[in-house]
């Protein structure tokens, strides 16, 4: 008797350790993963996946993956992170939802790389990149752009929101006229000077200088 109790008792510790979506076959009106979670109550309730958030989130990725692609074919110096890269003058993030899935990227490109001072004329080298930018939107038709400027402080204010609306409007030509990009898909274009810093200064900062390309998924826009 006592090796009985002993086997039905090393059965059950088992069947704990594989954890309780051991048995996978239950209707869903029961609202739990499996019929063990069902029975000791410690499995979550079943979670449906959205389609839609499945879409915006793949078809963000694949943007991602192809710019990413580009840079290190070209050879290009880079620093990976999680979910996001740098590259020379560039970098793109993935913001992600509470789920874990993309809802944005967001690509941020340096001021002084792109532009010569107070000039909105991109740089052969700010071209290279909003080149892979949209290659990247061209492969994933499904998504839309805003384009953002921004400066630092120095200088008057006006003049600075104007230089930063030029800027932005260079990116949105460059991807219209040198990838095809369809204009209806870039859906903003905005000036902000330095309304949205990220080093709070009024001093000269390079950082608060740079236009912002922010992708996102057509059915969320």
């Amino acid at each position: 008797m006592q090796k009985t109790w002993k086997l039905i008792l090393i059965s059950a510790l088992a069947l704990v350790a594989t954890g309780c979506n051991t048995f996978q076959e239950i209707p869903s009106y029961f609202g739990y993963n499996s019929y063990w979670g069902l029975f000791c109550g410690c499995t979550t309730y079943r979670t449906e996946a959205d389609p839609a958030t499945d879409e915006a989130s793949d078809s963000l990725n694949k943007v991602y993956a192809r710019v990413r692609n580009d840079f290190a074919e070209n050879g290009e110096i880079m620093e990976e992170l999680e979910n996001s890269f740098r590259a020379q003058g560039f970098e793109l993030r993935k913001e992600l939802d509470a789920g874990g899935n993309t809802k944005n990227l967001i690509a941020i490109i340096d001021g002084d790389l792109s532009f010569p001072t107070g000039s909105s004329e991109l740089t052969p080298k700010a071209l290279e990149i909003v080149d892979k930018m949209g290659e990247g939107l061209a492969e994933i038709p499904n998504t839309v752009a805003r384009i953002h400027g921004h400066t630092d402080t120095p200088g008057s204010y006006q003049g600075n929101k104007i230089l930063s609306q030029k800027r932005a409007e260079s990116v949105r030509r460059a991807l219209i006229n040198r990838k095809g990009i369809a204009p209806e898909r870039i859906i903003e274009v905005r000036g902000f000077a330095d309304d949205r810093k990220l080093i709070d200064t009024n001093a000269s900062e390079p950082r608060n200088r740079r236009t912002e390309i922010l992708i996102s998924f057509k059915g969320d826009s």
